[in-house]
């Protein structure tokens, strides 16, 4: 055979290939033929035809590479006219058909000749013939209807080969117009553009999407901010141990014990963390045909969407309105449900309740769209197809309907990393400002949501690398990131105008515009809403017509049809701070009213003023309580009032200009008051706001007044990650020297990262508790040195359930010898042995101040308790607990424990408390005080059945889990 790889081929191949290249170079590139910067390089070539030009230029430098392209080409062929197919069945070995790759032809076929064959383009005078190229394939197919047309030509020719692997009981006329879908849902997906439609924020899905973190443990319904909730989350499951990393391709797919795969699947998640994505990349994946293939057709429609749908609807009707090139086949599809997908993006955004007494069964049958869905859901209509549906957590959400409940978490710190290339492509630039955010924990707390990755990299992206000379320093606090991409975005409408007076400039130059988008902001954030309609946006004075170009669209953005919502919900929060700091009576004399309706729905009695608040129609105070009637929002207010303090200071500092004027009076005196206040009283999650407003206002003379009157911080199981320690941090460190009477971070999994960003100040803490936060033995040396300190005040040390280890305990044994305050010690299941044992005897026969000790939960030997015997005898006055039956106390502490764990099942996705769990197990029955009481055997008894009962629990989710 003459050698085949003429010029003339690779016109042919050019003109074959050009309609569609995307699944072919996915398919190289998952095969390891092109590297990420190829095949990333090669998506970004325009128009199509430059990049065949440009792959076949890549694959043709090694004869092994041509052969590897040949064999993905014909696994791909029907994607491709049949012209092609034809010629990979007669050119390409028969060896292909069973996956097997072809043998290398001899290399005297690949002369020199026909190897600079493969160059032509790059010749200057060569030009490829218009008339080369098919008209029916030159462009992405316009229309469905066009691409049907193509597609049937496609199908109707007779020479093709009967051993493709498409399926064979469909009709010419089927495969015709799936191949047509692909192709519509290939294009429609191609670009990311994150709810945007302008081309910077837009992106390749192959270059910008990137692998979110799925869990398939759903926690319980909270009524908590999204971001924070799930950022707590996150830290309780991820930062003890390695995640169970799930794929998005294993939505579909049986799990370990389970016999069938899921056919209704929820994938939840908070806003802006990637679901609408998920979904799109689900499509674009079985579109290309790299995932989900088990799926003849994948379908999807948008609540959006389906809730402006007044009318009655069939299943039927509906598919055909949303994909019309699928009218003459619907039929045949939906004769096999069991193959066929369907995409509901958006459940908590649908407009009518999911309760439905009709319940609709034939795809024909026309019924309101709450009907046809509540079908769909529920397993009365197509009951045999697979249905995704994704919504933000809800508790009315009717979880009872789905075989398998996902939860997407977002970035872990490597996908963040993967982000910020993918977003910058310089890889220079993105490692510059990965590195700014990873060093600032305000910055970094939020960037596993996605879309606040976005608006980290378009805030940051111009002040780096460090070699740009500029004069502002980049924003270090979340409210100044905002303040930036606002002003960034803005810039962008006008950009060749001079910015003289920098960004407060901008914001002046948009002061209508800012005021009207933050006022239905704040009204739709106190009001708990997220999406407007066009009556909506009247009553608040847009015009619709005279919108904003598209640079709005990175701020408030029109959906399908007549649904508008906000960017992201942190922009929603930050314009409705941006305006309430803004319209704020210039006194400062209604900010504690205001402080008060957001804390507690109601405003305290101004006592002492001599003017009263402003009460006009236009006041922030008169409007907030309007609007707080009957909707009391604190839960979803806590970004809102951080966002709040950071541009109060921006007020005071002028940095507002052309938006407010400065403040007249000084609203820190009354500022500080009423934040001292509520840190005396306020625990948990209410207290951690207190503590980030605080950081955020970073006005340091409040902060000391505040700080003064916190005489104890109660953070009992409130996850902490390093920013909310920073803030911690930054408020104690304002109130030295004060005592704090207890510092309780118990069950907070602040890791050492936390303890280290608190070390400075623990020495003031009377009450010092760190239970059970995932410690080492760092952690160990840290506590002796505060142990240690001449200025240490620390009375009482809970480090039970920690992994401090032999060597760590010896250290503190170390620092007790001179120490002088601690009277309690509490080591409980740290991991200690015999050999932890050895400088004890030394260490504390000097201290004068120990009074209690308990080790139990330890491995220690019959050895180990000799020396503890030895220490009694030595120091009567020490009271020693190393065996559960010691004391009724302890065992009584132990059950309520076990029975914590049990209402909150979630504690045990933490592999700390499960081996905490089997230490406790394991020393139960080592017990030889053969004097203790029949209720205290009686009590231990008890608590081994409820550990076993727990374990065994713990182990049958564990096997579930993939």
């Amino acid at each position: 055979m003459d050698d085949p790889w003429d010029q003339a081929l690779l016109i042919q191949l050019l003109r074959w290939i050009e309609p569609n290249p995307a699944p072919l170079l996915r398919r190289l590139y998952d095969c390891g033929l092109l590297s990420q910067s190829e095949y990333f390089s090669l998506l970004e070539i325009s128009p199509k035809a430059n990049q065949v030009i440009a792959l076949l230029d890549r694959v043709s430098q090694e004869p092994r590479e041509r052969e590897e392209f040949l064999h993905q080409l014909r696994g791909l062929q029907e994607a491709y006219c049949p012209e092609l197919q034809h010629w990979l069945q007669k050119n390409c070995p028969e060896q292909e058909e069973k996956g097997e790759a072809p043998k290398s032809q001899p290399d005297a076929k690949l002369s020199k000749k026909s190897h600079r064959s493969w160059k032509f383009w790059k010749v200057k005078e060569f030009k490829i013939p218009e008339k080369s190229v098919s008209k029916a394939f030159s462009h992405s197919l316009a229309t469905p209807a066009h691409s049907l047309r193509c597609c049937k030509e496609f199908y109707d020719y007779e020479g093709k080969d009967n051993s493709l692997t498409f399926r064979r009981a469909l009709s010419r006329q089927c495969k015709a117009a799936l191949h047509c879908h692909r192709r519509w849902l290939m294009t429609r997906t191609e670009k990311l553009c994150t709810n945007v439609d302008d081309t910077e924020s837009c992106g390749h899905m192959e270059i910008r999407y990137t692998e979110l973190l799925l869990s398939d443990r759903p926690s319980p319904g909270s009524t908590g901010h999204d971001y924070l909730q799930l950022a707590s989350r996150r830290a309780r499951l991820y930062s003890v141990h390695a995640p169970r990393r799930l794929a998005l391709r294993q939505l579909f797919s049986a799990l370990a014990g389970e016999q069938f795969p899921p056919r209704r699947v929820m994938l939840s998640g908070a806003a802006g963390i990637g679901k609408s994505v998920a979904a799109q990349k689900i499509l674009h994946d079985w579109a290309l045909g790299a995932a989900f293939q088990r799926f003849l057709c994948v379908m999807d429609f948008s609540f959006r969407e389906l809730s402006l749908m007044t009318a009655p609807q069939s299943l039927e009707g509906l598919i055909r309105t949303k994909h019309p090139h699928l009218n003459n086949v619907l039929h045949e599809l939906l004769e096999k449900p069991g193959e066929l997908l369907v995409i509901l993006d958006g459940l908590d955004e649908f407009r009518h309740p999911l309760e439905s007494k009709n319940a609709c069964f034939r795809v024909d049958q026309s019924a309101p769209i709450k009907d046809l869905v509540h079908g769909l859901l529920c397993r009365s209509l197509l009951p045999e197809s697979t249905i995704v549906v994704t919504s933000r957590p809800s508790a009315t959400l009717p979880e009872d309907c789905f075989d398998r409940h996902f939860v997407i978490l977002g970035f872990q710190e490597e996908q963040v990393k993967d982000y910020f290339s993918r977003f910058f492509r310089d890889s220079e630039l993105a490692a510059a400002v990965f590195s700014y955010v990873s060093a600032h924990e305000g910055l970094a707390s939020l960037s596993f949501i996605p879309l606040y990755c976005f608006i980290l990299c378009t805030a940051l992206g111009e002040f780096f690398p460090q070699v740009r000379a500029r004069e502002v320093s980049p924003p270090s606090t979340i409210t100044e990131v905002y303040r930036q991409y606002l002003c960034t975005i803005l810039q962008s409408q006008a950009p060749a105008q001079p910015q003289a007076g920098g960004p407060n400039c901008v914001l002046g130059r948009a002061h209508s515009l800012l005021l009207q988008l933050g006022k239905l902001a704040y009204s739709a954030l106190l009001r708990g809403k997220i999406l407007f309609y066009t009556d909506e946006l009247h009553e608040f004075g847009f015009d619709l017509k005279n919108l904003p170009g598209a640079f709005l669209n990175r701020i408030f953005t029109k959906e399908k049809d007549e649904v508008y919502c906000f960017f992201h919900l942190t922009i929603q929060e930050f314009l409705a701070a941006l305006y309430s700091v803004a319209i704020l009576d210039p006194g400062g004399q209604e900010l504690t009213s205001c402080l008060d309706l957001w804390w507690d729905g109601t405003a305290q009695k101004a006592r002492h003023m001599e003017n009263p608040p402003s009460l006009s129609k236009n006041g922030l105070l008169s409007s907030t309580r309007e609007l707080l009637k009957g909707y009391y929002q604190w839960d979803n207010l806590q970004m809102f009032c951080r966002f709040f303090m950071g541009l109060l200071t921006s007020r005071m500092e002028g940095r507002l200009v052309g938006l407010a004027e400065g403040l007249t009076g000084d609203p820190l005196l009354p500022l500080a008051d009423w934040l001292g206040k509520k840190v005396q009283y306020e625990s948990d999650r209410r207290l951690l706001t207190l503590l980030h407003c605080l950081a955020e206002l970073r006005q340091d003379e409040v902060t000391r007044k505040a700080a003064s009157k916190l005489n104890e911080v109660n953070l009992f199981k409130v996850t902490l990650n390093p920013a909310d320690c920073t803030a911690l941090a930054y408020v104690l460190g304002s109130s030295e020297p004060k005592v704090l009477r207890n510092l309780n971070l118990s069950y907070s999994n602040m890791g050492i990262g936390g303890l280290r960003r608190l070390q400075g100040l623990m020495h003031r803490c009377e009450t010092l508790q760190l239970r059970y936060n995932s410690l080492d033995g760092e952690a160990a040396a840290i506590e002796a040195a505060v142990l240690r300190s001449p200025q240490c005040q620390v009375k009482r040390l809970l480090l039970c359930g920690n992994c401090l280890g032999s060597e760590g305990v010896r250290i503190l044994w170390d620092a007790l010898q001179k120490n002088t305050s601690l009277q309690e010690l509490y080591l409980d299941i740290t991991g200690i042995t015999d050999s932890g044992l050895d400088n004890i005897l030394v260490s504390l026969t000097d201290n004068t101040t120990l009074r209690l000790l308990t080790i139990v939960g330890n491995r220690l030997s019959k050895a180990g308790s000799q020396v503890l015997s030895e220490l009694s005898r030595k120091k009567p006055e020490l009271k020693i607990i190393s065996s559960f039956l010691t004391d009724m106390g302890l065992l009584q502490a132990y059950l309520d424990w076990v029975e914590e764990i049990k209402a909150d099942l979630e504690q045990m996705e933490s592999v700390k408390n499960a081996d905490a769990l089997r230490s406790v197990l394991e020393v139960l029955p080592e017990t030889n005080d053969m004097g203790a009481s029949p209720e205290a055997w009686e009590k231990a008894e008890h608590l081994k059945k409820q550990i076993c009962t727990l374990l065994k629990e713990d182990e049958l989710s564990e096997k579930r889990t993939p």
